[in-house]
């Protein structure tokens, strides 16, 4: 379930405090879980975690979904790299973290339009996006209508590289946004490959679990 070379999230208390570090498991073995020393992500400092603490890991697995399991620190080993050993519970205890199909979260991406009744193209900044539609933020002098056809190029930012999902869109709602001062649109997707929806997919789970890490609300 847990690969080798897998990022992951654990989560702890320290002082009645809720604690959220990252690592990256490096070796599994007779049901233990060892993991590098933990890097806390807002200071950048390595976190010392003592014997018996107990913590929440979350990883993501070869399916792209998220799991989680409920484990306990139970030494440290001195190999190549320093590592902490975890204990790792059977397969059944650990569980997938269920989320809506459609999540829908807060993001400004880079977004390429193109109308299909002229094949000019125009870039733009989403708001929000889901594997359903997507929201976004109209440049002065635009117009479109509902059931209007689009085609959208969509940059997900990764750690290491963007990637550029495809899908035709079809207009949905154009409004006046008074807190911003903008007009904005919402679309659906309308024959997106199931490879690009996916992509969408894993991206607002990655960003939900982000999110929920830092206490942010969608």
């Amino acid at each position: 379930m847990i690969d080798v070379g897998d990022s992951v999230t654990i989560e702890y208390k320290e002082e009645n405090q809720l604690k959220t570090v990252k690592s990256k498991a490096v070796s599994v073995e007779n049901g233990e879980l060892f993991i590098a020393y933990p890097v806390d992500q807002h200071t950048g400092r390595t976190v010392f975690l003592h014997n018996g603490t107990e913590v929440m890991v979350e990883f993501v697995g070869k399916d792209e979904m998220p799991y989680q399991f409920k484990s306990s620190v139970k030494g440290r080993k001195k190999d190549k790299i320093p590592m902490i050993c975890l204990s790792l519970p059977s397969q059944e205890q650990i569980k997938r973290i269920q989320r809506r199909q459609y999540l829908r979260i807060s993001a400004i991406l880079d977004v390429y339009v193109q109308r299909n009744s002229d094949q000019k193209t125009f870039q733009t900044f989403s708001y929000n996006i889901s594997a359903g539609g997507i929201a976004l933020i109209l440049p002065e002098n635009l117009s479109f209508m509902p059931e209007e056809e689009l085609h959208l190029r969509i940059c997900l930012p990764e750690e290491k590289k963007t990637l550029q999902v495809d899908t035709d869109a079809i207009v949905k709602r154009v409004f006046y946004d008074t807190k911003s001062t903008k007009y904005k649109m919402t679309l659906e997707y309308s024959n997106i490959a199931s490879d690009q929806q996916q992509l969408v997919l894993q991206y607002c789970f990655r960003r939900q679990l982000e999110n929920r890490r830092k206490g942010i609300a969608e």
